[in-house]
């Protein structure tokens, strides 16, 4: 990770006010459009001293995705500082003791920590809703698909000494895309199901106000489904029903 160089390109500069806290701080753009505020701005307002935090901050997974970047200072020079990128500002909530700041600022922590948690639960619940009907999906796509392409080629068999020279080759080509199509999206879907099976699992559990547990149960600790995975069987099942569309309209106007 190339932590100690200007790795992306200032393209703009303003500021914002932070939600909860009512602080401006500068706001720096790069070329990708993300937006990265500096660790000194966000130290100033919490009442930290930056050198002391961050050297603490850079052994911190929080400082995975940081950067330095150019800041334009308000006597008008330039500084090279280092950058949070503005989704990690949760997470640096949690990594000082909040007692050294004021009280004030302890109740902006809180109320932005309170928003946080609620955003990343219903976010964790979509992703897992969206997981379990993605997975739903795959089963029945291979349940419906399995071992059809055999089948297909017994139609084209059959049906050859029904059809004229011309009409058969169209069949051909027919079912050889057909064919195609099944095979190279079910076997996506088995990579798709294949990384799902590499998900950890947690075992998660509700209890009532006692303390007392009353139900447990399995859920995937990530439940992400890769959007290019996704994509990709979207265009393929998009291929497969124009096919049949085609297939179908074949058997129509020669049956």
């Amino acid at each position: 990770m190339q932590i100690d160089k200007l790795v992306k390109q200032v393209v703009q500069q303003s500021t914002m006010i932070l939600p909860h806290f009512d602080y401006e701080v500068p706001i720096l753009y790069v070329t990708d459009g993300a937006a990265y505020v500096p660790v000194i701005a966000l130290c100033e307002m919490l009442g930290l001293r930056a050198d002391r935090h961050m050297r603490r901050w850079r052994g911190l997974a929080l400082w995975a995705n940081a950067c330095k970047l150019p800041l334009r200072m308000k006597s008008g020079k330039t500084r090279t500082v280092w950058c949070l990128h503005r989704g990690a500002f949760p997470f640096l909530y949690g990594c000082f003791d909040w007692s050294l700041v004021s009280p004030e600022r302890r109740r902006q922590l809180r109320r932005a920590t309170d928003e946080w948690i609620e955003l990343s639960n219903h976010t964790y619940q979509v992703m897992q809703a969206h997981y379990k009907t993605m997975r739903r999906f795959l089963f029945a796509f291979l349940t419906t698909y399995a071992d059809t392409t055999l089948p297909l080629r017994l139609i084209a068999e059959e049906l050859s000494s029904l059809l004229d020279f011309d009409s058969c080759i169209k069949l051909d080509e027919l079912i050889t895309w057909g064919s195609s199509l099944i095979d190279q999206a079910t076997k996506h879907a088995r990579t798709m199901l294949l990384f799902q099976a590499g998900t950890p699992i947690v075992d998660v559990f509700k209890a009532d106000s006692d303390g007392n547990i009353q139900e447990t149960f399995s859920l995937p600790l990530l439940p992400v489904v890769p959007h290019a995975d996704e994509e990709k069987l979207i265009e393929l099942l998009e291929e497969l029903v124009e096919w049949e569309q085609d297939f179908t309209r074949f058997l129509k106007d020669h049956l």
